[in-house]
């Protein structure tokens, strides 16, 4: 059965059950719902409760975080076997154009900054009011470059050889992280590679999962999963005892990506693949899983209005934070569902108008051609009224 998908996998998805006929993946879409609410968490830990959540905490909040969107998408990239890059970079772009002309409205000032920046996916301007905007945004640039080159890579690579470049990747990060390979001016289309390069290998790697690891016998899915989790806490461990307690605090080896961040994100991923099963069912976070670009961009505008809501609760951290995060998840729900609802009103217009469109310049043919019609039939009968026969 169809079911329409609003995030940035739509034409993915729609394709998958057109073309390909399998039922939907359930169990991607509530996957990514729930790293859609752990993005809303992250950010109520890191936004409005950077002076009061324990690092500990706040480091706790980051082994579900952006990588599993990337896993995420490189699994769903493989379920339906349909290069899309296209209709999801014209899908992000438009969403934060959308975004950044309604934070600047409330704000009280549009300029052509805040149209073309989001639409070529350069940036976007906002006011300071909506710093989680801005502060969320880093993600949408890295997401377009790791779609095109992860879609690159498995185009010219035809899906092989998946694993040895995922490999490599992780490979040169261990380089990195001793000291023996060097970032510093690598990019690619203005990305830097030290920020993308393990994006790109949670792409690959969901897609070599899908593709090798989740249609294997659940027994052997699950060894896998243990295996790489064991690995994952194996690196750390030994990221501990080159760098001490600093492996711990993962938002300072979040930007930029290294190793210890790494090592912590694959333990979500093992999750993933340890628990997929697409008899797992739950509407709500099948929802937000299908509308997950809306409800990122959604989160900002939340995350940034708790900033305001704040400093007015004085409460122990431990009850601070579930109040916190529960008041951000209702302001994203009802802003996330009001830029969807949004976005589906101009779509149905512009649909509309090319409907109406078409049926005027139909409704013009048919009008010249009946003119023409009855320009033939006046010539006809005024040569017959002229004829010498007459």
């Amino acid at each position: 059965m169809k079911e329409t998908d609003t995030t940035i996998t739509e034409g993915e998805s729609n394709h998958a059950i057109a073309s390909v006929g399998r039922e939907r993946a359930h169990y991607i879409d509530l996957v990514r719902g729930i790293c859609a609410l752990s993005i809303v968490f992250i950010h109520t830990c890191f936004h409005s409760g950077g002076s009061y959540v324990p690092m500990p905490m706040r480091s706790i909040s980051l082994l579900l975080d952006v990588p599993a969107f990337f896993f995420i998408a490189g699994m769903t990239r493989a379920y339906i076997q349909k290069d899309t890059i296209l209709s999801q970079l014209f899908k992000l772009s438009m969403i934060f154009v959308l975004l950044g002309l309604l934070c600047n409205l409330i704000d009280g000032e549009v300029t052509w900054a805040s149209i073309f920046r989001p639409m070529f996916l350069m940036g976007i301007n906002v006011s300071p009011l909506f710093k989680s905007v801005s502060g969320s945004y880093w993600f949408v640039p890295v997401y377009a470059c790791t779609i095109i080159l992860g879609g690159i890579i498995i185009k010219y690579t035809g899906g092989g050889y998946i694993a040895a470049i995922v490999s490599l990747i992780i490979f040169a990060y261990v380089l990195a992280f001793g000291g023996l390979l060097d970032f510093a001016g690598l990019n690619f289309l203005g990305c830097s590679l030290q920020k993308l390069l393990f994006p790109v290998a949670s792409y690959l790697f969901g897609y070599w999962c899908q593709q090798y690891i989740i249609p294997a016998d659940i027994h052997k899915r699950r060894e896998f999963a243990f295996l790489l989790a064991f690995v994952a806490f194996i690196v750390f461990r030994l990221c501990y005892l080159f760098e001490g307690s600093s492996v711990y605090n993962l938002q300072i080896n979040k930007f930029p990506v290294k190793l210890p961040y790494i090592a912590a994100s694959c333990l979500s991923m093992s999750a993933i693949i340890f628990f997929d099963n697409n008899s797992l069912r739950n509407r709500f976070f099948e929802h937000i899983g299908r509308n997950a670009i809306f409800y990122y961009a959604g989160q900002g505008v939340s995350s940034s209005c708790i900033f305001f809501i704040s400093p007015y609760i004085h409460l122990e951290w431990g009850i601070k934070l579930p109040i916190m995060f529960a008041i951000n998840l209702a302001l994203a729900i009802i802003f996330s569902e009001a830029l969807r609802l949004l976005d589906t009103v101009i779509i149905a217009v512009i649909r509309a108008d090319k409907k109406a469109l078409f049926h005027r310049l139909l409704l013009r043919c048919r009008l010249l051609k009946a003119e023409e019609q009855d320009g033939k039939k006046l010539m006809t009968s005024s040569n017959s009224q002229h004829s010498p026969m007459n």
